[in-house]
């Protein structure tokens, strides 16, 4: 507790640690380490862990909320000309600045990052130096020590509350088998310490559940570096500097219904390090149920993922992410599967497979891709690396504006060799198909002709509603009128995107969502609700959050409306809702929420669940 002493016994509530490295210096297997809510400037390093039967958990204490932040409060600023101020004999290069405690309103850093990024790392700095200043902005001189801040407002910071990042990370595992729970973690000076520094570093079979790291100023979490069996599940990984996740060596890794947007907000090199999730040298594991959505730079990325080791990336929600250099990117791997997964309003490319090995890419709904390609199979040539045994079955690539639905390579019988596409459904409201292999085709009979590929596809439309591919609403996943079509490949994944049973036999079977069965029913079953944030009963809630809930149904979902405090909010024409609430200046006190979803035989089902506005 903020409150505790360090010299205490750490075992009651009226004798806490003051710290949440005490604690972790005495753990043991088995051991639960509860952190009441509030601020801590820590950086952790845990050297004890637990085993496969007995983790050491560190979780906030019942719905508090605890920050770990590696910033800390400077004060005694003096004027150095106009509206910049300066604080001298500081002696970190501090890599963010905060004013307020507002984490979404921080200064602009000016010049590079440190001596450790180059022009090809970092190509936009803004500004050089303490001539380039402008309001909203900071600048440290490494030669003189000191910290120089121009305020948006031009205002004197010693009116403020000032936080400046000091630390090179936030929690750092040298030991296995522990349990992350309930933490928030803010503010990292990582870069000025390491290149691709990390704020939270997990340890082997260790876990970060429910936890919310937002605004560090590299990466936000990795799966640990040779580490084995990492989970990262229900957490928000977002806003970070440069990537959300990394798992740099990771093996059998799993990171899932996490939140993974708005990464590389300091604008490093997309082609380098950016994104979503990135997973690298033999990286692997499973990427599922997570939104990946507006990073800036790839959404989900394996790169030299090669150890033949099976990686799954399945039913994610990719949006928006851009503008380099796909929402799934393969390069230079082996042996994923890459299945159910619904792709939207994507730049550069959907589905990227460069000078990889063994991909399979099914079920996957592409939508709205601008730029290059909905779906590349390409990246030849490449040294040392090939392109074979891919296969793009059972895909819907439609409403694209980009240069070509499908580009693929043209082989040359030893490094580009035996790759395929059938049983794809291509669409263009407005314009003729773009294939190509060597030649552009407009047709799918032209591209079944000269290539021999695509021979059981379709050039039909899929029938999307689609007035609601935003972020705030998610993508319209009905299909109107499905196209008929008998024959074609049953995938071997027995359930869609939202978990609705896939058919059996001779029947439509494309893209990540099941088709609509138009034969009537007799269904008294009530849609399933859940609301995956906020996540728990009595959850506290601040500011601005995100209230979302998925609903499935055996006959499909018609509609979700979402009740705050008994007015409506928010109404969804399919089982996925999404809503921003603003609590600033509520009540505070307790709030109730209510989703109900009606289903296509009027059938209800809803959820409740009580917040707290603070």
């Amino acid at each position: 507790s903020n409150s505790g002493n360090d010299a205490n016994n750490g075992t009651t509530l009226d004798t806490p640690f003051k710290t949440i490295q005490k604690a972790m210096n005495v753990v043991a297997g088995g051991d639960t380490v509860l952190v009441r809510g509030g601020t801590y400037r820590e950086e952790i390093t845990a050297n004890r862990g637990g085993s496969a039967n007995n983790y050491v958990t560190v979780s906030g204490y019942q719905d508090e909320v605890p920050v770990i932040k590696g910033s800390a409060i400077v004060s005694g600023w003096t004027l150095y000309a106009g509206n910049i101020w300066k604080k001298t004999n500081w002696t970190v290069n501090s890599q963010q600045v905060f004013v307020d405690q507002q984490d979404n309103a921080g200064l602009q850093q000016i010049g590079m990052p440190s001596t450790l990024y180059g022009a090809f790392e970092y190509p936009a700095p803004v500004g050089s130096g303490l001539s380039s200043m402008k309001a909203g902005s900071f600048y440290y001189d490494p030669l003189s020590l000191t910290l120089y801040v121009w305020l948006p407002d031009g205002s004197d910071p010693n009116t403020h509350v000032m936080e400046a990042s000091v630390k090179r990370r936030l929690f750092f595992m040298n030991a296995s088998y522990i349990y992350l729970k309930k933490l928030a973690f803010r503010h990292t000076s990582s870069s000025a310490f390491a290149k691709q520094g990390i704020a939270v570093e997990l340890g082997s079979y260790s876990v970060m559940d429910q936890c919310d790291v937002q605004y560090t100023d590299f990466a936000g979490v990795s799966a640990g570096y040779l580490k084995t069996g990492v989970q990262i599940l229900n957490s928000n990984i977002s806003n970070n500097g440069n990537s959300g996740i990394n798992a740099p060596g990771s093996y059998d890794f799993r990171v899932a219904g996490n939140r993974l947007n708005h990464n590389n907000t300091r604008n490093f090199n997309q082609l380098w390090h950016a994104g979503g999730l990135k997973a690298a040298s033999k990286a692997y594991g499973v990427v599922d149920h997570n939104e990946v959505a507006f990073n800036n730079g790839s959404g989900i990325w394996f790169d030299y993922a090669n150890s033949g080791n099976a990686i799954v990336v399945k039913n994610n929600y990719v949006h928006d992410n851009g503008p380099k250099e796909a929402a799934i990117f393969m390069e230079v791997s082996k042996n994923a599967s890459i299945y159910n997964n619904v792709l939207a309003n994507n730049e550069r490319r959907g589905i990227y497979i460069s000078a990889s090995d063994n991909m399979r890419v099914f079920n996957n709904t592409v939508n709205g891709t601008k730029g290059y390609a909905g779906v590349e199979v390409n990246g030849m040539p490449r040294s040392g690396a090939t392109l074979t045994q891919n296969s793009v079955f059972n895909n819907i690539i439609s409403n694209g504006t980009s240069k070509y639905d499908l580009f693929m390579a043209s082989e040359n019988g030893t490094t580009v060799l035996n790759n395929a596409t059938n049983y794809n459904n291509f669409y263009r409201p407005a314009s003729a198909i773009q294939l190509y292999r060597g030649t552009m085709y407009n047709t799918l009979a032209s591209w079944q002709k000269a290539t021999q590929q695509d021979l059981n596809s379709l050039n039909a439309d899929p029938a999307y509603v689609t007035s609601a591919t935003t972020a705030a609403s998610k993508l319209a996943v009905t299909l109107a009128s499905p196209v008929v079509n008998k024959g074609m490949l049953l995938s071997v994944v027995a359930n869609d995107f939202l978990d609705v049973a896939r058919p059996s036999g001779d029947a439509f079977d494309m893209g990540a969502f099941e088709t609509v069965d138009t034969t009537p029913v007799k269904d008294t079953i009530a849609p399933v609700v859940q609301m995956t944030n906020p996540a728990s009963e009595g959850a506290v809630v601040t500011g601005t959050t995100t209230i979302s809930a998925l609903a499935t149904d055996n006959v499909g979902v018609t509609q979700m409306k979402l009740y705050i405090d008994g007015s409506l909010r928010a109404t969804s024409g399919n089982g996925l809702l999404s809503y921003s609430w603003d609590t600033k200046g509520l009540r505070i006190g307790t709030h109730s929420l209510w989703i109900s979803a009606m289903d296509a035989k009027n059938n209800m089902g809803k959820v409740y669940r009580n917040v707290k506005v603070q």
